[in-house]
């Protein structure tokens, strides 16, 4: 695969979708491929303030192994998967956090003034995401599930779900900008030279949990609310005929 087979007006989600793998290159740059992934791989990278030339080059570096796109015809298989992988890892780990940066903030706040601020944004955020992930599994997969089965939907329905889908991106963009606000405050996950092993396990555990958000937030927004709009539409067009 040479540079110029990337086109650099695709869109990053996109091209995320396609090869997976990509997301490694996009995370490394700090490129938004997830709420962000309608811009096109060029403003993406000015926005992110990389070289877009360099970027296509390691997007093409991907090995031909490494760059198979996952098979998501089946809706119900992603919703597992989200569920599974994402669902299943915040309903674990957004405690197990908390506790942590209470502490952190608590012992290391007198020479780290930034943890106070830090323990806010944290707390803002991990409540968001637990609602957020109750409202997905209740309101918004059973009416995805049913479709994808090719159940038909009342309008009721047909309108909540866009309607939800909607909500849910308005939240991945909140929940985004408490991430963007976490990172802020520890200087991009830096471990400082006077952190504890337990300051380090917080700073490490919360740049996995913005990695981790940022793979859960592409498989909805660039994934399956797409899939799932274009069964909608597919269904009135069906009807319309």
């Amino acid at each position: 695969m040479s540079n110029a087979t990337i086109d650099p007006q695709r869109p990053v989600g996109e091209l995320a979708r396609e090869v997976p793998a990509y997301t490694r290159v996009f995370e490394a740059a700090d490129i938004d491929y997830c709420c962000g992934g309608d811009a096109s791989l060029e403003i993406a990278c000015k926005q992110a303030g990389v070289n877009l030339d360099d970027v296509r080059e390691e997007l093409a570096d991907i090995q031909t192994d490494d760059a198979q796109a996952a098979d998501w015809d089946n809706l119900a298989e992603l919703v597992d998967d989200v569920i599974e992988t994402h669902h299943q890892y915040l309903r674990e780990e957004l405690p197990a956090l908390e506790g942590l940066v209470r502490k952190i903030a608590r012992v290391h706040g007198e020479n780290h003034p930034e943890l106070e601020a830090l323990q806010t944004a944290y707390l803002d955020l991990a409540p968001t995401m637990k609602e957020h992930i109750r409202e997905e599994e209740e309101e918004v997969f059973p009416i995805i599930e049913k479709l994808d089965r090719g159940e038909s939907l009342s309008e009721g329905e047909r309108r909540r779900l866009r309607e939800e889908i909607e909500e849910m991106k308005a939240d991945h963009e909140d929940t985004a900008e408490l991430l963007e606000r976490i990172a802020e405050l520890t200087d991009g996950y830096t471990i400082p030279a006077d952190a504890c092993p337990s300051y380090e396990s917080m700073i490490e555990r919360l740049d996995a949990l913005e990695r981790d958000t940022h793979e859960h937030v592409h498989k909805e927004n660039n994934v399956l609310f797409v899939e799932a709009e274009t069964k909608l539409s597919d269904g009135v067009e069906s009807r319309n005929s």
